[in-house]
């Protein structure tokens, strides 16, 4: 049997479904799974073994829609996984040519009527990504168990890399370290300076702050070395991760991609709620999630999961 996992973004979406991407190759050894994601994610996707990934560009509008459809065609899917549920992703699982489209029904879709497009509307017991991936997999192995332990690993030479620009800037990444992961200051889910500069201070550990390729630097707290990933860099971001696991290092970050993606390294993160609810896109592999100027400031990982 061959399995289309059909995730396009964002970036933390796509990380939420990875641990039913593993339970599924563990439970379908003798089959393969294939993934079609926006181009710049694909790179989450290295190593985890999958047949093949398929990288959608967006960008490229009709006809890269056009030739993406047809890859999917060309590789004869027999099932396809729509975990997004909207016109797009509904849309390329169909021009899969796979017979049976598992999605979800209207009522748990932002894009209800893109549910025409799915041969099979499976109920899961919350919005949450990871409940929906979970949720369609189960169709394929009934009572099939998901693990939220780390599911990012970055390969040994991404690591010394890595480890080699932290040395450079005067952290050894061996040892435990915090990173503060920022984000544009007009994106509402965005740490606040103030909140940045007093985990800065507050922190035992050596602090670098971490900022993508459209993040603003300027937020870093002062004298906090700050590591731009540029566009493409996720593998970068993977091997961050990986260290900070293996260094006992700790992390704090918006309810953004970064933030997901370094927990699901096994990087212990905490994540902050400002604007968004955990119950719906809370990470399952943070260490914790904390909702804004909230009396009850903290919720357990365990509370998160059904």
């Amino acid at each position: 049997m061959r399995v289309l996992v059909v995730r396009l973004s964002a970036m933390g979406d796509v990380v939420q479904g990875l641990a039913m991407l593993r339970a599924l190759r563990a439970a379908l050894p003798a089959d393969e799974i294939a993934w079609v994601v926006q181009r710049p994610f694909a790179s989450l996707l290295e190593d985890l073994g999958l047949a093949a990934v398929f990288a959608h560009d967006r960008r490229a509008g009709p006809l890269g829609y056009l030739r993406t459809a047809r890859a999917l065609r060309a590789w004869r899917p027999d099932v396809a996984l729509d975990l997004q549920g909207n016109w797009k992703s509904a849309g390329l699982a169909w021009a899969s040519g796979a017979r049976r489209r598992l999605g979800s029904p209207h009522t748990q879709r932002r894009e209800a009527r893109s549910a025409w497009l799915a041969t099979e509307a499976v109920s899961a017991d919350s919005p949450h990504p990871d409940d929906v991936a979970t949720a369609l997999a189960r169709v394929l192995v009934p009572g099939l168990a998901v693990s939220h332990a780390p599911v990012l690993c970055a390969r040994d030479d991404e690591c010394a890399r890595e480890a080699a620009a932290l040395r450079a800037l005067g952290i050894a990444p061996d040892r435990p370290f915090r990173v503060l992961v920022l984000a544009d200051p007009r994106d509402p889910r965005a740490l606040p300076e103030d909140e940045l500069t007093a985990a800065a201070r507050s922190s035992r550990d050596p602090v670098l702050a971490l900022a993508g390729p459209d993040d603003a630097a300027g937020l870093a707290p002062a004298a906090v070395h700050v590591v731009r990933h540029a566009r493409g860099e996720l593998r970068r971001l993977i091997a961050l991760g990986t260290l900070g696991r293996r260094a006992g290092a700790t992390a704090l970050g918006p309810d953004k991609g970064a933030a997901h993606v370094l927990a699901a390294c096994g990087l212990s993160t905490t994540i902050v709620h400002r604007t968004t609810d955990p119950a719906r896109t809370g990470s399952r592999h943070a260490h914790e999630l904390r909702v804004a100027q909230s009396s009850s400031a903290a919720i357990s990982r365990s509370s998160m999961r059904p």
